[in-house]
Parts: C-alpha cells; structure tokens; sequence
C-alpha cells in the first residue's frame, strides 16, 4: 500500500497509467488519492477524477437508449424490463390513441420515444444526483412513470393527444392529476378502479336476466353474504349478476379450474385494452366479487393493522413531481415530441391549498397490555419448549429426530408395502382407502408418534405432520398441542415476536438474518464465558447502502433472547447437516409438512408464523358490523413501536422493570435515550400519542390526571365535530358487554370503538407533528426513610398557542 508523499512528476505519471489502465487505482492510500484530486484540480486535468467518479457511480457510462436492464432495443414495439427475478413488459403496441392509430405507428414515432426516453431517465446517474439507485428503486420509478404515461393515455381525447402530442400537457393537466392522487391515492388517482369497475359492471348487469342471475345465486351463494363495510368499495347496484357477466367473460377462469377471487388481468383487459399500457398493473380483487370464502391458515380474518384511509401524502406528491419532470430531459433531442415546461407553481404545497393532503400512512397502534402480554406468552412458550435443564427434551431435538428419519423414507408412489392395489382381492375399502400410498406417508400415520420422548407424549400429540385445511376442530386441536410440526411453526411464531419486539427492527431485516452466527460474540450464551458476556444481534439495515447492499450493523441484546436465537441456530446447522434443508436456510424458517423440509421463511411465511403464534394464544377477537369476527394479528410494524410505547405507558405500572430488565438497563434516563435514539420520530410520537389518548377518553385512568388534558380534549372536538364542548367518550369494552348474557363479549369491541379511538389518536400525531403540543419525561430520584434511591419520573405535557 502506497503511503508516502509522492512528487508531482511522479502524480503526473500515475495519471497517465490509471488512464491507461484503470486497474491502477487499486492499491492507492488514501494520502495518494487526495494528492491525484488536488493535483488533478490544480492542473485542470479531470481524466483520473472522471474514471474515479464513473467507478462508484457509473455516471459517465450510463446508455440512456440501452440501460443494463433493458432487454430490448430501444426502438422494440415491445420491452422486456428485468430488474428482479420477474422480467416487466410493455407493449407498446397495445396503445390506440384518439386518432385510432397505434402509438407505434409512424405518425407517432417522437411521441412514443419520448415516453421511452422518460422511462429511462429514471435510472441515469446524471438525473439522480451521480447516486447509483438500487434495482428495486429503479424498478419503482419506472411503474410510477408508466403511470404517469397511462394518465396521458387515459385523456387522449380531451388532450388531442394524436394531433398535438404532448403540446396540450400542461400545468393545469398535472394539477388535475395530483389532486386526484391526494384525493384518492397515487395508484387510484390514474385509474380510478372502482369507479371503472362500477361503471362497467352495472352498465352491464342491465343485459343479465333475474332467472339467470338466480341460478347464479344458487350455485354461489357466498355472493350474497352480508358484508362488513370496511370491505364495500363498488356498491353495486346488483352484484350477482354483475358476477354472473364476469364469469362469462372469464374472470373466474384460471386454465381449467375455478379462481374464485377472481383474475385481475381479465378485468384489466376489460376496462382498459387498447386505452394505456395495462399489462402487469395490479388491480384490486373485490371482496364483493368474491365466489367463495377465501382460503386462509388462520383461524379468523385479519383486524386491518394500517392505516387504509385514501389519499396521498406531500413527500409522495413530491417525488411524482420530481418524475414528471424528468421528460424535461427530451428538450434537447431531436427525435422526440417536445414536452411543455412543468413551472413551479406545480408543487406539493400548491397541491395542498387546493386539497387535503393525507398526512404520513401509520402503523395502527396496539394497545400496551396487548403488547406486554404477547410477550410474556411468548416467553413462556419458548420457555417451555426449549428448556435448559441438563438432559431436558426440546421442540427442536425432537423436530430433527422426526425429519432426519422421515427423509429415509421412500416417497415414492404405491411405496408403502401395507396398501395393497385397489384391485387385488387384498383390498379392503375401510380399512385401505385412508392409507397413504407412499412408505413415508404410512410412517407418519402409524409409526412415527413411536419416535416421540415421553415429555412430548405427555404434552398432549397426537401426530407428528400438521393439519390438513379443513380438518374440524382444527385449531382447538393445535391448541391442545395435537401436532408436533404445528407446534414448531408457533414457536417460530413466539421467537419471532420475542426478536421483534425487543430489537424494534424492520420485518425485511429479520428475515434476512443468517441461519446461524447472528450474534456478537459468536459464543455459546449457555457456557460460563457466554453468561457473563454483552451480546449484540448482527443484521442488514433496510434503507442504507448502495445499489441495494444494505450496511450492516451490531445492536445489543439481551441475554435471554440470545440464549434463544443461539438454540434456532444449532439446530440449523443440525438440520443442514442432515440435508434437511431445501436450499440456503435463515434463521427462521418454514417447514413443509408434507415433505418435510425446511426452507428459508420470505414475507408470507414470516407472517403465517406470527399468525399460528396469535391462534395458539388467542390474541383478541373484535367484532365487525356484520356480524363476524376477526382477530388482532400482529405484524413487525406494529411490534416496532414497543420501545417508545413501553416507556411511555410505564408510568405507574410494573412495565418499566421488565423493560429494564429485558434490555439491561439500569438507569431510566439512560433508557429513554436509548430509545429515543434507536426510534424515528414518527414512532416516537406514536407512542406518546397512544397515551394521551388514553387520558382523553379514559377519565378513569392515571392518564387522565396530566395536566392539560382537558384542553386537549376541547382541541380534538373541534377538529372532529367543529364543537369543542362535545364529549369525547368511547364505550368501555366493559360497558359494552352489560347489554349481552354472553361472557365473550368482555373481550370482544366492536370494530367502530377501535375506529373511533384511531381518529382521536390520528388526531393527537397532527398535534404533536404541527408542535401544539409535547410530551417528555421529567427525571428525579427519591430517597426513603432507609435511605434508598429511586430514580423515577414524571410525563410533563404541554400545550403551546401557536395562534
């Protein structure tokens, strides 16, 4: 490594070989690369800075009619895009514009490249500040672009698109089309699904007869279920035969059997072939279209976890800006449509004089003793399953005694040598049709429960595999620890949230952590060292790096829960060794009853964890206006906010000691800055929120005593009602339960409770994000009699007049 001062004569000469040979670079100190820059600068003489440059950014050597994911030539009629694993396709070629030609027709050659070169500024260098954009930021600007292409598209007439090309897209068109995004969202603000599909659907319904429509009905009759308002977006004036149409036109069709939800490409074609560049955008599947009850691995639908409200907010308003201006780009070319000059009276803010802009979509917040609940049953599982006791038995030992000797076994078709054939006089209807054809399968009916120790008998299983959809009685089943592998996808569920919870790390980051050797340092947590050693957990950040390689950090953890994580770990590597694995395994993972095999868990399967995890413990069922029942799933998200809100909601319970204790901390300022400084402001705030909406609502909570809660009671009032002297008061879950004999309705709300608290607490962010309000922690120690000190703390709120 070059370390010394070099002379200028030599700098000179090493300039001349990195410009003949690039490779020369590699090696230099630090010292010698700034003597290069300012040589370099001194002597007007950028060839070494501009190679440097290119080298980490690529910025000189971007092909604007070629970029490395396109495909295709650029002049194609159609362009294979492949950011990913799944290549995207645009088919020029599908476009008819007002004059009923197509956009690839001669006449509309500078047209179409000016849609083509505005795809590909998004990605150069040059457009982007010399950053290098990540594949799937790249792959999201250009989806937004196409967006922005199919809003001209969809207004070819009004635009006399064919005649004036883009002379007519002027500021007021883009004025036009953000207010509809901040009205209806960026997606809907382009292609107004629901009220194509309306129009479309009772336009056509007019031409179904009521007797076919009756058939209809009564070969389907999910359609004419009752349906909770949360899941009402076309109103339909009558849905059966609006069902009854698509399934002529094939919307149910996959191949050759039923989709009952219903396939979106069809309805795609239906509303836009021929008028935008349509393939590949994903449309709703209504719930009203649905022909039967969808599928599902849990026991009840999912309680909605974000915010669903309509709209768009100013940062994404400002990044559709920021496209919209990158067909600027074609001012100087020749073979392009010349587009109109975006002025700066197109803004966010401008947007926002002229329509409510929707603030920053946010996690719905989980109540405190949901949270601290989950994760003491959660422990305790985990506890239970995967003892320390010398000699004890855990989940995990058994799981890899069962599949390492399932995966000697033949799974061959008619391998098993107890099923005769079906028409041999050995055949016996009962006792022969049930049994699994295969060696394997056989085993896991009859055999395999043998294998089990005595402890796991004792537990209550019955079969080792999971449960088949369908199976009656199936989740009191799991629940009374029936099946083996069901139990095993709990405590994936259990560690998960236990990892979540405690690291307030995002879902992607948790998913992609290592199959084993995720903690610092890599010691046994059970060993005497690893006792007295501080661990941290080694993940990817989401959101840093560069061109998708994310940085990769150390954050603490506790004891406790790197005792689990090093237990999922071993017996990875145990299950790799026994080539249990399909693949790369991560931490957590998913196993495949049936073959039974291991594989790395993705986002769905992360999240069918925690949904087993919350079924096995029955988190909180919330009534719906219909009638039915959903549960409270938890989700990632959610569990991110834990830090701030434990803290938060402490005051005056036990909570804050557990908290202190899972994350060993002793001092509670020292705390609070720690999780001030692990958590954005948002989540912050979120937190606070959650509690001064309880003071507000809940006159009879500790809360409620803050000072100036009253006024903000009033505050909220007014924004709500305009009224500030209306009560604010939300129906107990207690007091809701009077009217009713039957117990359950003491633990179940209705979901309009839950709304109604989310529109206050809604409330209170804008507060605390506008500044009219804040709430911090006061500290102080106190001494007794003994002369013992605790330290506590007080929450101060205030309220500032910023009229």
């Amino acid at each position: 490594m070059l370390s010394v001062a070099i002379d200028n004569t030599s700098i000179a000469s090493l300039i001349e070989d990195i410009v003949l040979d690039h490779s020369t670079l590699n090696g230099l100190s630090i010292e010698t690369l700034e003597q290069i820059i300012n040589f370099s600068v001194a002597n007007n003489d950028y060839r070494a800075l501009d190679i440097i440059t290119h080298i980490h950014t690529g910025i000189y050597g971007y092909d604007e009619r070629q970029p490395e994911w396109l495909e295709s030539s650029f002049s194609a009629p159609k362009w294979t895009l492949t950011f990913g694993k799944i290549p995207k396709t645009i088919h020029w070629d599908s476009v008819y514009l007002d004059d009923g030609k197509k956009l690839t027709d001669t006449t509309h050659r500078k047209l179409l490249n000016s849609f083509k070169y505005w795809i590909t500024a998004t990605d150069n260098p040059l457009e982007n500040g010399g950053k290098i954009i990540s594949p799937t930021m790249a792959s999201i600007k250009v989806n937004r672009v196409i967006a922005l292409i199919n809003a001209i598209l969809l207004h070819s007439k009004e635009l006399k698109l064919a005649k004036y090309h883009l002379q007519n897209v002027n500021d007021d068109f883009w004025l036009n089309i953000l207010m509809k995004f901040a009205e209806h969202g960026n997606f809907y603000g382009v292609y107004e699904f629901d009220k194509r599909t309306k129009a479309l659907l009772d336009d056509v319904s007019q031409g179904i007869l009521d007797a076919d429509a009756q058939r209809f009905r009564e070969k389907y009759p999910y359609i004419g279920r009752d349906i909770a308002q949360d899941e009402v977006f076309l109103s339909l004036e009558a849905r059966d035969k609006a069902c009854a149409w698509l399934f002529e036109q094939g919307y149910y069709q996959m191949r050759t059997s039923i989709l009952y939800d219903g396939n979106t490409a069809v309805l795609n074609k239906l509303l836009f072939d021929g008028k935008i560049l349509y393939q590949g955008i994903n449309a709703p599947r209504y719930p009203e279209l649905r022909l039967k009850e969808p599928s599902r691995d849990s026991e009840y639908c999912a309680v909605e976890n974000r915010d669903t409200s309509i709209g768009t907010n100013q940062k994404t308003i400002s990044q559709y800006i920021e496209l919209i201006r990158l067909i600027h780009t074609n001012f100087e070319r020749e073979d392009v449509a010349r587009p109109l000059i975006l002025s700066e009276c197109v803004s966010a803010g401008s947007i926002g004089e002229l329509v409510d802009l929707k603030k920053l979509g946010r996690t719905r917040t989980l109540p405190p003793k949901f949270v601290f609940n989950l994760i003491r049953q959660c422990y305790e599982f985990a506890k239970e399953h995967l003892p320390t006791d010398k000699g004890a038995v855990t989940l995990l030992d058994e799981m890899l005694t069962l599949l390492s000797k399932a995966r000697r076994i033949s799974t061959g078709k008619k391998s098993n040598p107890h099923r005769p054939r079906q028409n041999s006089s050995a055949w016996d209807e009962k006792l022969h049709r049930e049994m699994s054809s295969s060696e394997r399968g056989y085993w896991f009916q009859k055999e395999a429960i043998n294998c089990l120790s005595s402890e796991y008998l004792r537990k209550g299983i019955k079969q080792v595999q999971g449960f088949t959809e369908g199976v009656e009685n199936r989740h009191e089943r799991i629940r009374a620890n029936e099946s083996l592998f069901e139990l095993f996808s709990v405590l994936q569920g259990a560690i998960q949230v236990l990892v979540g919870a405690i690291m307030a790390r995002r879902q992607d980051e948790l998913v992609k952590l290592k199959s084993h050797g995720n903690l610092s340092p890599n010691v046994d947590p059970f060993s005497e060292e690893g006792s007295k050693t501080e661990y941290s957990l080694i993940f990817r950040v989401k959101k840093t790096g560069s061109k998708g390689v994310n940085a990769t950090i150390e954050r603490p953890i506790p004891l406790s829960i790197a005792k689990l994580i090093w237990q999922l770990e071993q017996f990875n590597i145990k299950a790799s060794e026994l080539n249990l694995d399909k693949g790369k395994l991560s931490l957590f993972n998913n196993l495949d009853s049936k073959k039974s095999q291991l594989s790395q868990v993705h986002h769905t399967t992360y999240n069918a964890h925690l949904d087993a995890l919350c079924d096995y413990v029955e988190t909180d069922l919330v009534e719906y206006d219909n009638g039915e029942y959903r549960r409270n799933y938890v989700r990632q998200h959610q569990l991110r906010r834990f830090f701030a809100m434990a803290f938060f909601w402490s005051k005056g319970t036990d909570g804050m000691d557990a908290l202190r204790w899972m994350l060993g901390h002793s001092d509670l300022e020292h705390l609070y800055h720690y999780i001030s400084e692990s958590e954005t402001g948002a989540v912050l705030n979120g937190a606070k929120a959650s509690v001064i909406v309880r003071g507000v609502v809940d006159s009879t909570s500790e809360l409620a005593k803050l000072d100036g809660v009253e006024e903000i009671r009033k505050i909220i009032a007014e924004r709500l009602t305009g009224d500030s002297s209306t009560p604010i008061t939300i129906e107990s879950v207690s007091e809701a339960a009077e009217d009713y004999d039957d117990e359950s309705y003491l633990t179940v709300p209705h979901i309009s409770q839950i709304q109604k608290e989310q529109d206050i607490e809604t409330e209170v962010i804008h507060l605390l994000e506008e500044g009219r309000i804040t709430l911090e922690p006061e500290f102080f120690t106190i001494e007794d009699s003994d002369g013992n000190v605790t330290q506590t703390f007080n929450l101060i709120l205030k309220i500032k007049d910023l009229d």
